[in-house]
């Protein structure tokens, strides 16, 4: 369901489109077979014949490549501890203090939702600070040491 165009159009946009293709061919340089040549020779001449241009690890001997390796893979290893680590610590320190505030989120909507009787809002609040309480005590004296 295409759109009929007049033959005049047609070719008067076939006109149009020949008149620029003309005008930026005119304003474009043509470049000479001399300047192709030393364009192609600057591009090959940055192109190392030596494989061991391109790796650097290519003239290493087999145990220097080993030792580096393994260098490598200790330091590797060694930051993913480093990391494992701290976000150990980073959840024994903020971990209960994050459950504390998802729980009383929770608490929150819960007794946003229910409006129960005043009693038991109170109720439910000094179990909350008493568990709060606990946690806080559990954290800061360690049952193992």
């Amino acid at each position: 369901m295409g759109l009929r165009v007049e033959r005049s159009v047609a070719l008067e946009t076939l006109e149009l489109s020949a008149k620029w293709r003309e005008r930026v061919t005119s304003r474009i340089p043509v470049l000479n077979p001399v300047i192709w040549v030393a364009i192609g020779a600057a591009i090959c001449s940055g192109r190392p014949e030596s494989r061991k241009t391109l790796n650097p690890m290519a003239d290493l001997t087999d145990a220097e490549y080993r030792r580096r390796y393994e260098l490598g893979r200790r330091r590797y290893y060694a930051e993913l501890a480093e990391r494992r680590a701290l976000r150990k610590a980073w959840i024994k320190d903020q971990g209960p203090w994050m459950l504390l505030a998802s729980i009383a989120g929770l608490l929150a909507a819960v007794l946003g939702l229910t409006q129960p009787h005043r009693f038991i809002v109170i109720t439910t609040l000094g179990l909350y600070c008493g568990l709060a309480w606990l946690v806080c005590w559990a954290v800061r004296h360690p049952l193992d040491s």
